[in-house]
């Protein structure tokens, strides 16, 4: 064994271990940004509006929940976990044709603590627009779940 293949060996090493320093650190940073992206959508009317259709239609009850509000006209009668058990069986068949469902932020309104935004829902060759009312709670956005949104998305 030659006295120079170590160094050789502990050179590459080093340069490996670099490298991938780098690439972990580069996809750290990507995530961030992409994390950074989401929570500043999440503020803004259409960002909440797209992110409560999402778990409606998919029967994501968290943020079903977490993105919205009853109407006071039209309190909820069902515990939490009905309500989740009951949106995750409605909602059984999207999620097998997940491929088959868009969503796409149409028209925005906002005026001080309220906001009205469009979401164009697409199933195979459907298309429904549904109109959003959002109000603003503690600071952030929140869909009303008024009898009209209930009636067009499903409410659970």
């Amino acid at each position: 064994m030659h006295p120079a293949e170590p160094v050789v060996d502990r050179a590459r090493v080093r340069r490996q271990s670099v490298l991938l320093l780098l690439v972990v650190n580069t996809l750290v940073l990507a995530m961030a940004a992409v994390a950074a992206v989401d929570l500043r959508r999440l503020g803004t009317p259409e960002g909440t509006a797209l992110r409560w259709v999402q778990a409606a239609v998919f029967g994501d009850c968290r943020d079903y929940l977490r993105f919205s509000v009853a109407d006071p006209d039209l309190p909820e009668q069902r515990a939490e976990e009905e309500l989740c058990r009951d949106l995750r069986s409605a909602t059984a068949e999207a999620r097998r044709s997940s491929i088959t469902i868009g969503m796409e932020v149409g028209e925005v309104q906002v005026a001080r603590d309220t906001a009205t935004v469009t979401v164009l829902l697409r199933r195979e060759a459907e298309e429904a627009a549904l109109a959003l009312h959002l109000v603003r709670r503690g600071g952030e956005w929140r869909v009303l779940r008024d009898r009209a949104l209930c009636e067009s998305v499903g409410c659970a």
